[in-house]
């Protein structure tokens, strides 16, 4: 199989504006942008609840354990939630657990749409076709009933669990370092190099579930090489390796694809045979590039409207 190697890049870039046109280097970012609203909103919901739930516990066993007033009022302070996070926090482990709790429940309620989204992204860009996100969606439950839309889920929770529980844990824990190192609350440049490493890590310790699971969403889409952008090994599909790799996943894995979904030891199996150990980090280079970028943002704008509404609500209920 052909190596990925990321001076390629531009190269296939300029590939697929000349065959589909600028607007398809921004193939499935609509679907993107639909399912990332739901993942994104459910997984920092559910992380959020769960410090809350951990910080609570804290603030609750200290005030139990300081029955004294601790104020000029004689009365015992009850911090709000900005002054509970800054006080207590969550320890590597917790935030590890609310981390990987989040993501695996954000990957179940949305993960139809993230199937979606990936088969749209490597579908070429044809006049008259119908490769619109409803089309495909319905496509997918058609073809597999209700099992269909969760293709590939198996090797996505495997992957999550670490994946998001690491990415949680190093950008909390990495914040309050930052806070008890400079005894302040981080810029947000820090936030953002805390938000980047964090991706950068978690990506890494995680890819081959990527790759396999971008494979189990995929294949049955990637068998058809004239209708597809990139093949079964994400490379152009004039090469012969290319064309070589579409017909052994047409033999051994494709034609099953529409009847039963591809066992992920298989497709894992199969990745190996083809390219080896190698096989399950082509691509991470150019994560590298957009994982960071990715987390830092979103890590950084949670923390800063989060901020901005818990000091709206300890506003409100001063002047309550």
């Amino acid at each position: 199989a052909t190596p990925f190697r990321l001076r390629d890049v531009p190269g296939v870039a300029m590939k697929i504006v000349k065959e589909e046109g600028t607007s398809a280097l921004w193939k499935g970012n609509t679907a993107t942008m639909i399912r990332v609203f739901p993942y994104a909103g459910i997984q920092f919901m559910v992380f959020n609840e769960i410090k809350s739930i951990f910080v609570d516990r804290y603030e609750e066993e200290y005030l139990q354990s300081h029955p004294e007033p601790d104020n000029e009022h004689g009365t015992i302070s009850r911090r709000n939630t900005i002054e509970k996070d800054k006080k207590w926090g969550m320890s590597t482990l917790e935030s590890l657990a609310a981390g990987s709790t989040a993501g695996a429940i954000s990957v179940l309620f949305t993960y139809p749409l993230d199937l979606t989204r990936a088969q749209l992204a490597v579908l070429k860009k044809q006049k008259g076709s119908r490769n619109g996100f409803v089309n495909v969606l319905m496509r997918n439950y058609s073809d597999g009933g209700a099992s269909g839309l969760f293709r590939g889920i198996t090797p996505t929770l495997l992957g999550m669990l670490p994946y998001a529980g690491v990415a949680f844990s190093i950008n909390e824990q990495a914040k309050r370092h930052v806070t008890k190192i400079h005894d302040r609350d981080p810029t947000v440049v820090e936030k953002m190099v805390c938000g980047a490493l964090s991706g950068l890590f978690a990506q890494s310790m995680t890819y081959p579930f990527e790759v396999t699971r971008r494979r189990m969403q995929t294949i049955g889409v990637l068998s058809q090489t004239k209708n597809t952008s990139v093949n079964v090994l994400g490379g152009c599909v004039e090469t012969k390796a290319a064309q070589d790799a579409a017909k052994i996943a047409e033999e051994h894995i494709v034609h099953e694809a529409h009847l039963k979904s591809p066992s992920m030891l298989r497709v894992m199996n199969q990745v190996f045979k083809e390219q080896g150990y190698n096989g399950f980090f082509k691509g991470l280079t150019m994560n590298w590039l957009k994982g960071p970028v990715s987390f830092a943002i979103s890590f950084t704008t949670f923390d800063i409207v989060k901020d901005w509404i818990d000091r709206k609500e300890a506003e409100w209920i001063e002047n309550r």
